[in-house]
């Protein structure tokens, strides 16, 4: 599956962040910049450890339920090694890879669902 096939996940995962937070890409999708200044403030601060745990959960679970109904429909069937996960030190990790300039404008959805796939062996 291509990267974007998963664009209408990002639309669909919306997070209230305060207003001095980073912004969103510049098509409105969850930046890299938004997702890893979330994590890198969850250790001390309950607000971004509730988004990062709120929109990593409804990742994975999205994730999940998009493999699941793929192989329902017939459509694409994909096949996984091992179950779905994500977690703050993965997804950290995973996004780490955007180049620095470019954070504020690469959405995050996107490689953490590349990510989960490759780290389940999903084909």
């Amino acid at each position: 599956m291509k990267a974007t096939s998963f664009a209408l996940l990002t639309l669909s995962v919306g997070l209230a962040f305060p207003a001095h937070a980073t912004p969103s890409t510049p098509s409105g999708t969850i930046s890299v910049a938004q997702v890893v200044e979330l994590l890198q403030r969850a250790p001390k601060d309950n607000a971004a450890r509730n988004a990062a745990l709120a929109y990593l959960a409804g990742v994975g679970e999205a994730t999940g339920l998009l493999v699941a109904e793929a192989g329902r429909r017939g459509g694409v069937t994909l096949t996984c090694a091992r179950p779905l996960g994500i977690s703050s030190a993965a997804a950290l990790a995973a996004l780490s890879s955007v180049d620095q300039a470019s954070r504020d404008k690469t959405a995050a959805t996107p490689i953490l669902i590349d990510d989960m796939l490759s780290r389940a062996g999903c084909r």
